[in-house]
């Protein structure tokens, strides 16, 4: 299911010309629930930069005890005011993958549809994933505060994160540290262009189509984390516009 989607959108990994990342390259740190089970979610907010604005990637390091072909789902949230709290933000972008085996260095790359995250404000960037309890996830750079890497739990996938019963900002937290989770993208882009060559063409309707069929969140064009039929119109309007 979700493979198929990333051979649909890898086209745009040739885009990525900058990047965003907090760590430094290395963690030896990981967490998960300790207690209850739960959907994981987990990221990095960054500032905007107009020279870079067209995401297209997101990289994650995971705990090396993490099941690899563990369904999670990547998700860019905006953040137009820019006040480096995730709690008032909107998801523009989602994705639909698996979990990879990386190492305290290593990370897995997963395409994203090319999502504008603007000039200004700023943007987090999250992975989230079903975690059973004691169940370790996601690794930490544990030598950086984390002021900007946040931790959320709810039973499902949060369209809003301001409403989840459990959050933590990781610099507040015992166990402060900065998330192994990147992006990296380029100075332009176009948001129908799923198939990476630049331009809104049918095979771009016709991968919509494929994504929205085997249940992946790249088809979520109406930023609500599900796949229903406003995300047909809000594809199309879109795509009549061009890119």
């Amino acid at each position: 299911m979700r493979t198929a989607a990333f051979v649909l959108l890898l086209a745009s990994t040739t885009l990525a010309q900058c990047d965003f990342r907090l760590d430094d390259g290395s963690g030896g740190f990981t967490i998960g629930p300790s207690e209850f089970d739960a959907v994981m979610t987990w990221g990095n907010y960054f500032d905007a930069d107009p020279s870079c604005r067209w995401i297209t990637e997101v990289s994650v390091s995971f705990s090396g005890s993490f099941p690899e072909d563990t369904p999670l789902t990547i998700i860019i949230y905006a953040d137009p005011d820019g006040d480096g709290d995730p709690t008032n933000a909107t998801p523009i972008s989602a994705a639909s993958h698996l979990s990879q085996s990386t190492s305290t260095s290593t990370f897995a790359t997963y395409p994203i549809r090319p999502t504008d995250v603007g000039e200004d404000g700023g943007f987090f960037v999250a992975v989230a994933a079903f975690v059973p309890q004691r169940q370790s996830a996601a690794r930490m750079d544990q030598d950086t505060l984390g002021v900007r890497s946040w931790l959320f739990y709810e039973g499902e996938l949060l369209p809003d994160l301001g409403a989840a019963p459990f959050i933590l900002r990781m610099s507040d937290s015992p166990f402060s540290g900065t998330w192994m989770v990147r992006a990296s993208g380029g100075a332009s882009g176009c948001t129908v262009d799923l198939d990476g060559d630049g331009l809104a063409t049918v095979f771009d309707f016709l991968a919509f189509q494929d994504a929205f069929g085997t249940g992946d969140l790249a088809a979520d064009f109406d930023g609500d984390l599900q796949l229903t039929i406003f995300d047909f119109l809000a594809f199309q309007t879109l795509f009549d516009a061009g890119c």
